[in-house]
């Protein structure tokens, strides 16, 4: 495991010395707890926004298909290939 060393600032290192004690966790397994629980949060965000832009690309094809499509009579069509059977 790596170590590092961070700045943060006292009223934040009381905070998590308080919440360290009520979890009996380590400051250094809190903080990976925070880390890794924000890291999935920001995932699930990401997430959500590739969802978001997915369905708008899918509306943009549908509506240009739709545009070339305009005035094919699809009922009729299905019709001609079942009597062609």
């Amino acid at each position: 495991m790596s170590r590092i060393n961070i700045s943060i600032p006292d009223d934040t290192l009381k905070k998590l010395d308080r919440y360290r004690y009520l979890v009996n966790s380590t400051r250094s397994g809190l903080i990976r707890e925070a880390v890794n629980s924000y890291f999935a949060k920001l995932d699930s965000r990401i997430l959500e926004e590739r969802k978001r832009k997915a369905i708008k690309d899918i509306a943009k094809i549908r509506d240009r298909v739709g545009e070339e499509l305009k005035g094919w009579d699809s009922t009729g069509d299905i019709k001609k290939l079942r009597n062609e059977r």
